[in-house]
């Protein structure tokens, strides 16, 4: 199954007072922020939307993926395959331009919180599941939630992440990135629960 989860490169928690959110992008019901920090050059991102869905149905589009493999494509996020009910695993490798390393990332979403109108799933970099592979820089440094929260309309749908691609990338090269994927990702979100209710 195709994945609706597009990684990109951010940083760390902030060691001060953040910045004030900037709207970057609102297009098809979709709002994406950004943010600077201070002493750090890579910005960090929020995505927020509103889906006419169900929890359970925006959790099984937010967990789908295709299931890694060594020989995997990059810039596609892929599910290996040892979580659990309240956590998932995802690979992601991202190819960089000449003369950079390309870097991946592998990440724990767990279930955090959960009510009745409420869910708040983390994102974190864990080391121990996969090897790192030749040529290829791991990301180390991130840090990002989902928040979904029951509103009259359906589902609102909130995505942050902040991680710090490590080496010695351009903050030039990595910040633009962080308007398109995650406008990709809630793209994707639509187009998967659209379909799933044209089908039902």
């Amino acid at each position: 199954m195709k994945t609706i989860f597009y990684l990109t490169f951010f940083i760390l928690l902030p060691t001060s007072t953040p910045k004030k959110w900037k709207l970057k992008k609102t297009k098809n019901n979709i709002e994406v922020y950004t943010r600077a920090f201070a002493d750090n050059p890579f910005k960090e991102f929020k995505a927020i939307t509103i889906i006419d869905t169900t929890f359970e149905e925006l959790l099984g589009a937010i967990y789908d993926a295709p299931t890694y493999t060594p020989d995997s494509k990059p810039n596609v996020s892929y599910r290996i395959l040892n979580g659990s009910k309240d956590s998932r695993f995802f690979y992601y490798k991202q190819e960089m331009p000449w003369p950079l390393s390309d870097r991946d990332v592998v990440t724990e979403l767990k279930l955090v919180e959960q009510t009745e109108d409420k869910i708040v799933l983390s994102i974190e970099p864990v080391s121990d599941v996969l090897a790192i592979r030749d040529n290829c820089l791991r990301i180390e440094k991130l840090s990002g939630s989902w928040l979904l929260e029951r509103v009259d309309s359906g589902i609102r749908a909130t995505q942050q992440i902040h991680m710090d691609p490590g080496g010695s990338v351009p903050a030039i090269i990595v910040n633009p990135l962080i308007v398109k994927g995650p406008f990709k990702t809630f793209t994707e979100l639509h187009r998967k629960l659209d379909s799933y209710k044209k089908r039902t």
